[in-house]
């Protein structure tokens, strides 16, 4: 536990960026919601940018060294959606931000939030997430997630499972050299009026150089406030790596062919990516990323 937040802190270009636009909202009157607080350090910094009042909301074991280390901050141990607070915040922060911007849920948990604990006109950091996406050649990667299935394996034949595998969204470093096009935004979502923590979107891509097509790359940039961003675009940047969506068959691919994606996701708990590569439709979703119980 405390390791996995060490590597959060040990990430300047989130923590710092954070650190600021928090100093540049925060007036002395303000309230300040810390929502998914972990450590506490976005708690702190709003103390110490001025709020007159900080609530913090943890629900993992990681609350206790919030009241351990900052005596200031008003603590819930608790889901957020079951907190009541005294009064309504004039600020909400909250990192609760994935390799691919929204799979810890930040969608639903800013909607509640926004209806049930923040006053109007509330500021949001980050009042904006926005998805990105690219066709990559990434051989090795798609080997490791997904042709490892093909093989026999201890006299057991786990091909089966490789559709499987196919349907997960993956972890991975995707440098620019494995770009096969220009990346485009695909998902666009202002947090401070988002209603439904169903998001879609679409993008078109001219492939620019001949390769293999072995699926998509995708990162976030949140707006953290007016020229604060951060992003996860450059692997080894920051504490996250990027997100890989492959395609069960990898296609080859000449420079000029189109390709188009769909992306939907239902608050980063699934996704499906959809569309077509040439003359090659293709059709994925982490639903099915298990087979079906027996």
């Amino acid at each position: 536990m405390l390791d996995y937040h060490r590597v959060l802190l040990a990430d300047k270009a989130r923590t710092l960026a954070y650190r600021d636009a928090l100093r540049r909202v925060v007036k002395p009157d303000d309230v300040v919601l810390d929502l998914g607080s972990g450590s506490g350090i976005l708690a702190f910094f709003a103390r110490e940018a001025g709020a007159r009042r900080v609530f913090a909301i943890e629900q993992g074991p990681m609350a206790d060294v919030i009241a351990f280390l900052h005596k200031d901050v008003e603590l819930f141990h608790e889901e957020s959606t079951k907190v009541e607070l005294p009064e309504r915040a004039t600020v909400l922060v909250t990192e609760t931000l994935g390799t691919f911007g929204l799979q810890e849920q930040i969608l639903s948990l800013v909607i509640d939030a926004r209806a049930r604990l923040l006053a109007p006109g509330a500021t949001l950091v980050p009042r904006r997430v926005t998805l990105c996406a690219v066709p990559v050649e990434l051989p090795l990667d798609h080997e490791h997630a997904v042709g490892w299935w093909n093989k026999e394996r201890y006299g057991v034949d786990f091909s089966r499972l490789r559709m499987f595998a196919a349907n997960a969204l993956v972890n991975a470093d995707v440098p620019e050299r494995a770009y096969l096009a220009a990346p485009a935004e695909i998902i666009d979502v202002d947090l401070t009026a988002v209603t439904d923590s169903t998001v879609s979107g679409t993008a078109t891509f001219q492939i620019a150089r001949d390769g293999t097509l072995h699926g998509f790359g995708g990162w976030f940039t949140a707006t953290l406030a007016d020229g604060i961003k951060l992003a996860n675009r450059e692997p080894h940047d920051t504490h996250w790596k990027q997100a890989f969506l492959p395609i069960e068959h990898p296609v080859a691919v000449t420079r000029g062919t189109e390709v188009t994606l769909a992306l939907q996701t239902h608050d980063g708990k699934s996704w499906r990516w959809r569309g077509r590569i040439g003359d090659t439709d293709f059709d994925q979703t982490t639903m099915l990323a298990l087979p079906p119980p027996l």
